[in-house]
């Protein structure tokens, strides 16, 4: 974030920012079968954390997700501190590109860049116009637990 100083950091939210997976909700079931299953709540990556904090002297920082959960990642995000992400939540239509979406919705000017991150090499290389642009970034996540 320090070298490019992107106007938007754009982060995915699955199996990225937060340790969920494939659209869950990042929040604990309530039924208590489910809260003895799943005594855990998901966590943030904690770089990618700083990374929205470093983001601020530069631009926005936003959540581009397929996750349909919009309001429970809202809260997750106000939970671990990060209040000003939590009101930049996006959710992707269903048959769009994340490419298509970035470029409508934050790019549509040619003087802006950002930083994309995601853990889908497919969403980073499927869309000719988010591998060829020079206004995006793109970083491949990869959660690794030593």
């Amino acid at each position: 974030v320090d070298a490019i100083r992107p106007n938007f950091l754009l982060l995915d939210f699955d199996r990225t920012l937060a340790s969920t997976k494939s659209g869950g909700s990042p929040l604990p079931k309530k039924t208590a079968r489910s809260r003895i299953k799943e005594d855990y709540m998901h966590s943030i990556d904690s770089e990618l954390k700083i990374a929205v904090f470093a983001q601020q002297a530069f631009g926005e920082s936003h959540v581009v997700t397929r996750n349909s959960h919009k309001k429970e990642i809202e809260d997750f995000l106000r939970m671990h501190g990060l209040s000003d992400l939590a009101a930049n939540v996006h959710v992707v239509p269903k048959k769009m590109a994340k490419g298509a979406f970035i470029r409508e919705n934050f790019l549509a000017s040619q003087d802006k860049n950002c930083i994309f991150v995601d853990d889908d090499i497919r969403e980073l290389s499927n869309d000719p116009w988010l591998w060829s642009s020079k206004q995006v970034h793109r970083l491949l996540f990869v959660r690794a637990f030593l």
